[in-house]
């Protein structure tokens, strides 16, 4: 998702058995790639055989996959999943400087997030609001069954404290609330990822007669940015925003600079490979149709 923002899909070779590939909207072109494996068990034959350049990880790989790596002459990153905003944007500044140099990369990355810092500080002040309003809801994000819940351990239970509210799981972890305890749980707000449906939260023995199950204050989040970590994030948080304080999360005037467009998206160093610190070319069009680099 990362290097689809960048709009650099033409230096990738090769994706995951996992993958799933954001759908192609306006300019944006369909790629069929080729699968190289999992995190865990990485096709090399496939991934030397397709001359890459740098290989993207979510974790540390095992020393016998970093040797082959190594003797192949193809070089690694680790990116591991964030566990609050900064490391977010940390990931982003770090792939753009392992693809475009330290330089290069760095310019793109603070133009690319230009629309993200100014939705990410416009939703701090309106925290700020919503806390001198004195409002602090307790909250559940439902994972999956009844007490599958964000927990204190989990990205998902680190934003619901920073969006000011109590997180019911806060306490637990592996995303895990103690049976014994469901009867104790009254939640204002309900969030949940879809895995259960709003009727089935609703009309459980669990909710049913909460705060959140009286109010109807039960409401689906796309898990997705969740879980891929993207600048658009911030997205969804301001959509929560929304609905835990109407009053302080109130949208700015049209055009505002968050909002996505070609012009915004308009930076594209041409490259001649990771590292590269001399090219500054700012053409959209220059961007590199395709490539083995990656």
């Amino acid at each position: 998702d990362m290097l689809y923002q960048l709009q650099i899909p033409g230096q990738l070779v090769a994706v995951s058995d996992y993958c799933e590939l954001p759908t192609p909207t306006g300019r944006e072109v369909a790629y069929d790639y080729p699968r190289a494996g999992t995190q865990q068990l990485p096709d090399l034959d496939t991934i030397v055989e397709l001359d890459a350049d740098l290989v993207l990880m979510t974790a540390e790989p095992t020393e016998d996959i970093a040797n082959a790596l190594l003797q192949a002459d193809i070089d690694y990153l680790v990116l591991s999943p964030a566990a609050d905003m900064d490391g977010v944007r940390e990931n982003f500044v770090t792939l753009c400087k392992a693809l475009y140099g330290d330089t290069t990369g760095a310019e793109l990355a603070s133009r690319r997030l230009t629309g993200y810092d100014h939705k990410y500080q416009r939703i701090l002040d309106c925290l700020e609001d919503a806390a001198a309003a004195g409002e602090g809801p307790s909250t559940v994000y439902l994972a999956g069954d009844i007490l599958q819940m964000a927990t204190g351990d989990s990205f998902e239970g680190y934003l619901l404290p920073f969006l000011g509210t109590d997180n019911w799981g806060d306490e637990y972890t592996n995303y895990t609330f103690p049976a014994e305890r469901e009867i104790e749980l009254n939640p204002d707000v309900i969030f949940y990822n879809g895995m259960m449906s709003r009727e089935a939260i609703a009309g459980s023995t669990c909710y049913a007669t909460t705060t959140a199950g009286s109010a109807g204050a039960i409401y689906y989040i796309d898990p997705e940015n969740f879980e891929r970590q993207t600048p658009d994030i911030v997205d969804t948080l301001w959509e929560m925003g929304e609905l835990l304080y109407p009053e302080s999360f109130v949208a700015e005037e049209p055009g505002q600079p968050w909002e996505s467009s070609e012009a915004s998206y308009g930076y594209i160093p041409d490259t001649a490979g990771p590292e590269t610190e001399t090219n500054t070319e700012t053409d959209t069009e220059s961007a590199p149709e395709s490539s083995s680099e990656a």
